[in-house]
């Protein structure tokens, strides 16, 4: 174990944690600074991103050996709150950047060390900026998030006020026909929306935690699922598969289209027969801890008969203008 002074969001706090343990996990789990979401937990995504002596780092993949005493370290609840937020964070709002939510604390502290540097950026800037971290969203397109930081740059400058930026209701109080910030966007762009990881770390001691058995191919028969070395592996309460599903064992798909022939239904909540597609749900492992279920979950034994996978989206349309052009002529312009 290893003794560190740090200074937290401008607080100096002394911590003991393994030297090889993330600083994204002693952030969320000794200091419950949960506005560090871990995502890929691969330093991929960018959720996890904070600042270490003004500079964006991706926590999950930092190591608390390499920080150094007296580090500086600023994450998403040290840079505003819900009464008092930062611009980046009222930009954010306003331009409805943060929807699922998950990426937002990640972008805009990442925004917010390219503003230290300049307040003045152009947009290809922004974007080149957010790619060199990589910061990803999956929601959004990334032109709401450029925009956020361009207005929230102008805000810093003084050319703007965050009234300027926020949308306006009718003369009436209607919001109808108008934009609006979600209900939920203060506690998404403040890191304090709670996702299951974070749930998870403030519930009850004694609370089992949980891991899932995925397909690592893309589409295949089940032949078997075999759990029983998993069930002796330390921490392991139950392994649940799709035997324990009441009722329908399954949700419903996309049905909007009016070439779909089937009922919806679909999808299983996790796999009894067929592999749908990469990372599809098979078994769940519930343990005392969480590296205890990973753990059992990898024994889990999943036999398949690999069927061909349609991987590529690039030839349907090909496929679709081929069967056109075989029906009729289309005459030239």
């Amino acid at each position: 174990m290893k003794r560190i002074s740090l200074n937290v969001n401008g607080v100096e706090r002394w911590v003991v944690a393994d030297p090889q343990r993330s600083l994204a996990d002693v952030l969320r789990e000794q200091m419950m600074l949960t506005g560090c979401k871990v995502c890929c937990a691969d330093g991929q995504c960018g959720s996890c991103t904070v600042l270490i002596d003004d500079k964006p780092i991706r926590a999950c993949v930092t190591p608390m050996e390499k920080l150094t005493a007296g580090a500086k370290i600023v994450t998403i609840e040290g840079i505003g709150t819900p009464e008092n937020l930062h611009p980046l964070q009222v930009a954010w709002m306003a331009h409805g950047s943060a929807q699922c939510g998950v990426c937002s604390p990640g972008f805009i502290m990442s925004a917010k060390a390219l503003l230290d540097k300049t307040l003045s950026p152009t947009r290809e800037e922004v974007r080149a900026w957010f790619h060199r971290n990589r910061n990803l969203c999956r929601c959004t397109g990334y032109k709401p998030l450029i925009d956020s930081v361009m207005d929230a740059a102008a805000i810093m400058r003084g050319e703007k006020t965050i009234y300027d930026v926020l949308p306006k209701a009718k003369e009436d109080g209607s919001i109808l026909g108008t934009e609006y910030i979600r209900p939920s966007a203060v506690a998404k762009v403040t890191g304090t929306w709670d996702f299951g990881a974070d749930v998870a770390l403030k519930m009850p001691a004694g609370t089992l935690r949980l891991a899932l058995v995925q397909a690592e191919v893309s589409h295949a028969l089940i032949k078997t699922i075999d759990t029983a070395e998993a069930e002796k592996m330390p921490g392991v309460e139950r392994i649940i598969t799709w035997k324990d599903v009441g009722g329908k064992n399954a949700i419903t798909g996309l049905i909007t289209f009016p070439t779909n022939k089937g009922d919806g239904w679909d999808r299983p909540i996790l796999c009894k027969e067929k592999i749908f597609q990469f990372g599809d749900a098979i078994a769940i492992v519930a343990a005392d801890t969480e590296e205890h279920a990973r753990a059992a979950a990898k024994k889990v034994k999943v036999d398949v008969e690999v069927l061909p996978a349609y991987m590529s989206g690039l030839a349907f349309p090909t496929l679709i203008t081929s069967r056109a052009s075989s029906r009729a002529q289309i005459p030239s312009r």
